[in-house]
């Protein structure tokens, strides 16, 4: 009942803050002025750069989601590929919910311990923020951004720096991780003692693979391309809204979206993502009405096909193997 009530009212919450952001985000433009733009935009070869970034999209991050799971060892890309879009459905509706969708799919279908599966997507989250700061980086050297931004750019390194430190201190020294959180458990009783250390456990084997430099490096590789095929589609959103903008400014929108999304979002990120938009691309000279356009485009275009095929896929994610 307690998660019941605590996820009504984080929704809740993210409907306030999404609300809040959309007010913001049409503050001195008309819903008018953004729907004109979207009448005379071009729906042709960008809006299908969007859909081929979110297919790139979600290819790269189930490659990647395989190796952390231990590779070879792990179910086919064309496997994981539901979980993964099922995941990302769930999220853009109710934030977080697909992570534990995703666990408990491989944990019934393929017998996989939840909690390790967990800490595989703790290690993406940590590797995503690498990503998206190597990708801000880039941005930063190229364009001029107001101080502001700078602000986001550090309260993102900053986040990143604690989760990875989480997850090296995981990965380097497992035994006294364990032992650590054996003395802190002390008190508890203990049944309840071994059933969570048995769960920490299995975490810290979850993130084995991690241990291997090859794979870091490789599973960096993937987040990078993950994230360029998001900016692709910001790229191609801003294409059929009339607007040209290359890798450095796409590459800046994609950090904007990462930063509002550590925010309470409402479903469907709405006025979260035209928030992004709108803080990123008007230092650039961008138009506040194309802006929006731009961003209800890349919603439309990526957002909802996703939620859409994974919502369908949600079921055979959920399935229990057909016993022979």
């Amino acid at each position: 009942m307690r998660t019941v009530w605590s996820r009504s009212l984080a929704a809740a919450f993210g409907l306030m803050v999404g609300g809040a952001f959309l007010l913001v985000a049409f503050r001195g433009t008309q819903p008018a002025a953004v729907w004109a733009v979207l009448g005379a935009g071009r729906w042709d070869w960008p809006a299908g750069v969007v859909l081929a970034g979110t297919v790139a999209f979600v290819l790269a991050k189930t490659a990647r989601w395989r190796l952390l799971l231990g590779g070879a060892s792990a179910p086919s890309v064309a496997a994981l590929a539901r979980p993964v879009t099922s995941g990302l459905a769930l999220n853009a509706l109710l934030p977080h919910a697909g992570e534990f969708v995703r666990a408990f799919s491989l944990q019934r279908q393929y017998g996989l311990a939840a909690s390790a599966v967990l800490s595989s997507i703790v290690a993406e989250r940590v590797f995503d923020l690498f990503a998206v700061l190597i990708l801000a980086a880039f941005a930063l050297a190229v364009l001029p951004v107001p101080a502001e931004v700078w602000g986001a750019v550090r309260l993102l390194a900053l986040v990143a720096a604690g989760l990875a430190a989480v997850v090296l201190a995981a990965v380097a020294w497992p035994a006294r991780v364990r032992a650590i959180a054996g003395s802190v458990l002390g008190p508890l009783p203990v049944a309840l003692r071994t059933l969570v250390l048995a769960q920490i456990d299995q975490a810290l084997a979850g993130l084995a693979p991690v241990r291997s430099p090859t794979t870091s490096v490789t599973v960096l590789a993937w987040s990078v391309l993950q994230w360029l095929a998001v900016a692709a589609c910001v790229a191609g959103s801003a294409g059929v809204a009339g607007l040209h903008v290359g890798l450095p400014a796409a590459a800046f929108v994609v950090v904007g979206i990462v930063v509002a999304f550590l925010l309470p979002n409402a479903p469907g990120y709405a006025g979260s993502v035209q928030v992004a938009f709108l803080v990123t691309l008007r230092p650039q000279g961008v138009p506040q009405d194309a802006a929006l356009a731009a961003s209800f485009v890349y919603q439309l275009l990526m957002v909802l096909p996703l939620v859409v095929v994974g919502l369908a896929w949600l079921r055979d994610s959920l399935r229990r193997p057909s016993v022979t």
